[in-house]
This record gives structure tokens, C-alpha cells and sequence, in this order.
């Protein structure tokens, strides 16, 4: 079997995964075959609603920056597969990725001839793949993002030093639960003993669920933002953006980071208040200076991402669910406050359709909905129905995605946005990394 053979293998078994297989038997039966090779390095687990996926990159670019040996798992990935599993920033390797398959592959054959329950998904296949990778490279910390919710979620057989939650908002709540407190219960469970945890902007009940939780398996900390670190002073400039910082032992005043978004301060924060904890529970030193170098640099792909395209200013900006389109209204009026703004707008069917729709509209001056290649679009013609309803101008329809990105950038306008969804970010991107 070849590369491209193993991308359709597994990508096969993506799209057979329609209904997500939730619980741990299957990971824990697949992991356990392996050794577990998830005891053999320190782990930083990130879980949350939004947020997680830049808090999980600035914390591994910290901990690069501090001289460790870097493991790094983020998902989704928007072009590669290989995205996913990184070690000191530097990809895992097409050969790579297939060796490890090949040395998995009896035993994934194995669980599938067990019983078609046992049968592995998509992603415990490519979890199992990271955290052996991870302990082939001899990494000294991996930083791990949660898939979905946490409790279940297959990234949950780690033995973690910090456990990080970045907030509880709604999502997935056919999967997760339809309140807050049902979703902070889910994203909780990531809490082992013994964790130092630390929680973003996460306030009344959910809060509670979560302390109730590090209580119980008897957590030895829980660092809360606006109580034990905050950020002040947070000043926005489109790749050039500043706060000050006040941590647990730490104050850094004037700390630049080159990541967008009115969000970023609160994640970034949550990143520094995560490598305090774990310096703090191992016993470290922090080299302050290469600290700041390394946030210099932070940005995060897909997130409020400019990109100049035939001389067109294009932001990129994965928000996917109601929480993150809010954000993004007020990103907006920071970055871009001035300007004729169209967008290229995609949101999966199992998102909370008519309250994001809602909301998109009166950003823009013009927008193109179109379809994602994903099979949790089934419906993207929907889109465009629900937002004419809360729309004063006529809302486009292109089914395809490159089509639609052409007709976008063939507007008169000073800024072209592309949202709703990292998967149809991931889309435009291999569109122009092509062009």
C-alpha cells in the first residue's frame, strides 16, 4: 500500500463514521495492543468549546522556545492529513504516516474481525498513530487537542500533568448535551488526578461542574482567568498584537503575538497560565526572554489569517459555531473596521444553523454560500434560505466551492472573507496553495 492508498483507506472510514462512535472500549482495546505509548512523555491536555486549537500551538511554540522536545496533536487539519501529529513544528512524513499504519494494521485487522463494534474510527486510528509517534521521537511533552468533548473523546487515555478547558459554549449538542452544564461535565472529564487545571472564560455553574469534577479525582490545583492570571491592556493590530500579562508568579508587560482575533488575548493568556502550571508542577525555569521570542511568532492558520492574493486582501477565519461568529463580529470592527467586507460563507448541517444565520449577514456587504466537502453538509442550499431571511440584500448560491471562491474575489471590495467552517477554510486554502 502507498500513501495515497492509506489516504483513501482512511478517509474511507472517515465518511462510514456519518454517527460518531463515542466512549473509550474501542481506543483503550487499540491502545493497549500498542504498549501504550501514551505513559512514556508528559502530557498537556486541551479541551473547550473554541479556543483550544490556538491554546494547544502557543503552548507547544512555548515549549519549544524552553528547549523540550515537542509532540503536538490538533485536528482538524485544513490541508493534510499530516497536520495532525507534529513533533518541534516540523510535520510527521508521508512514509512516516504509512509505516506507522503498517505496523498498526494487524491489529486493527484483529479488532475488526472481533466484532464490528470493536472496529476503530477514523480518528482513534489517527490518535493511536500521534501518540506513538510522539514516543518513537522520544518527545518530552506532548500537547494533545481534544476531538470532541473530552470524557469520551479518544484523545482521553493519556495520563496528563495540566489539564486545560478554554470556555463551554454550545456545540455538538446532539453529541455533548443541550446545556452548558451537560457540556462542561463532558469537557471535565479530561481531569485526572494529580492535574494542575486550568479554565478560560467559564463562569457561573459550568465553572462549578468543572471544580466539582477536579475536586473529585482530587486535582491538586484549579487556575481560573480574572481570579489567579489575567491579561490587561490588549491592543490589535492586524499580525501585531500586544497585551500585558499578570499569571500566577508571572507579570510580562508588552507581550506581542502575531495571532488575530478578539479572542486571541483571552486564548493566549489561557497558553501562558497553562506553561506557568507546568513549570510550576515540574519543578522548571522559564527563560523569559525566549518566552516572548516564541510568542512573537504564535499565530494560528485559519484563524483571522490575512493572506495576500493577486494583490486582494483575504482573511480566513474558521468560526463554526454561534459563539465564534459573535467573535468574529467584533474581530471584525477591531481589524477591519473600514471597507467595503463579502464573504464566502459554508456551515455544516449539524451546527446551530438559525442562530448563526442570524448573525453573518449584517457584517457584510455581499455573500456567496456554497457547499463543504464534508459528509456533514448534506443540505448547503439550506444556508443560503435560513440567511435571506435575515438579510436586506440577496444572498448568493455556488454549489462549488472553487466556482463560489472566484466569483467572491471577482467583487469590488477591500477585504474577502472566507467562514463558517474549518473545512471549507481548509478548502480554500489548498485552492490557493494550488493556484
Amino acid at each position: 500500500m502507498n500513501f495515497n492508498e492509506l489516504l483513501e483507506l482512511l478517509y474511507e472510514k472517515k465518511a462510514g463514521n456519518i454517527k460518531i462512535k463515542l466512549g473509550l472500549e474501542r481506543m483503550k482495546a487499540l491502545i493497549d495492543r500498542m504498549d501504550n505509548p501514551q505513559f512514556s512523555y508528559k502530557v498537556i491536555h486541551v479541551a473547550g468549546t473554541n479556543g483550544k486549537g490556538s491554546i494547544t500551538k502557543a503552548v507547544s511554540d512555548m515549549l519549544i522556545s524552553q528547549g523540550f522536545k515537542v509532540g503536538t496533536f490538533i485536528s482538524p487539519h485544513l490541508i493534510k492529513i499530516n497536520e495532525r501529529i507534529s513533533v518541534d513544528n516540523k510535520l510527521i512524513e508521508d512514509d512516516e504516516l504509512l509505516e506507522l499504519y503498517n505496523q498498526m494494521s494487524p491489529i486493527l485487522e484483529s479488532l475488526e474481525h472481533s466484532d464490528e463494534d470493536m472496529s476503530p474510527s477514523f480518528f482513534e486510528i489517527i490518535t493511536a498513530m500521534a501518540l506513538k509517534y510522539f514516543k518513537d521521537k522520544e518527545v518530552d511533552v506532548a500537547v494533545i487537542e481534544v476531538g470532541l468533548g473530552g470524557r469520551l473523546d479518544s484523545t482521553n487515555v493519556v495520563k496528563s500533568d495540566v489539564s486545560v478547558i478554554s470556555n463551554i459554549q454550545k456545540d455538538h449538542t446532539k453529541i455533548l448535551g443541550d446545556t452548558l452544564e451537560e457540556i462542561a461535565f463532558e469537557k471535565a472529564g479530561i481531569i485526572k488526578e494529580g492535574n494542575y487545571v486550568v479554565i478560560g472564560d467559564i463562569n457561573g455553574s459550568p465553572k462549578e461542574v468543572i471544580k466539582k469534577k477536579a475536586e473529585t479525582v482530587n486535582a491538586e490545583y484549579v487556575f481560573e482567568i480574572n481570579n489567579n492570571f489575567k491579561y490587561q491592556n490588549p491592543r490589535y493590530s492586524m499580525d501585531w498584537n500586544m497585551i500585558d500579562y499578570y499569571g500566577l508568579k508571572l507579570e510580562l508587560k508588552d507581550l506581542v503575538f502575531k495571532a488575530n482575533g478578539a479572542y486571541q488575548p483571552h486564548n493566549v493568556s489561557v497558553a501562558l497560565a497553562t506553561i506557568e502550571s507546568f513549570f510550576l508542577k515540574n519543578n522548571y525555569k522559564i527563560d523569559l526572554e525566549k518566552l516572548r521570542e516564541s510568542l512573537k511568532e504564535f499565530s494560528w492558520n485559519g484563524r483571522f489569517e490575512l493572506i495576500e492574493y493577486n494583490g486582494k486582501k483575504i482573511i480566513l477565519e474558521g468560526a463554526h459555531n454561534i459563539e465564534g461568529i459573535k467573535m468574529l463580529k467584533k474581530t471584525l470592527n477591531l481589524y477591519t473596521p473600514f471597507g467595503n467586507k463579502v464573504a464566502l460563507v459554508g456551515i455544516l448541517d449539524d451546527k446551530d444553523i438559525e442562530d448563526m444565520v442570524k448573525e453573518i449577514p449584517s457584517s457584510f456587504d455581499k455573500i456567496i454560500v456554497t457547499s463543504i466537502e464534508n459528509n456533514r453538509s448534506i443540505n448547503p442550499r439550506r444556508i443560503q434560505q435560513e440567511m435571506q431571511k435575515y438579510s436586506s440584500y440577496p444572498i448568493d448560491y455556488v454549489e462549488d466551492t472553487s466556482e463560489a471562491f472566484k466569483k467572491l474575489l471577482n467583487e469590488r471590495a477591500d477585504y474577502y472573507f472566507v467562514t463558517g467552517s474549518l473545512y471549507l477554510v481548509g478548502q480554500i486554502k489548498s485552492f490557493l496553495n494550488c493556484q
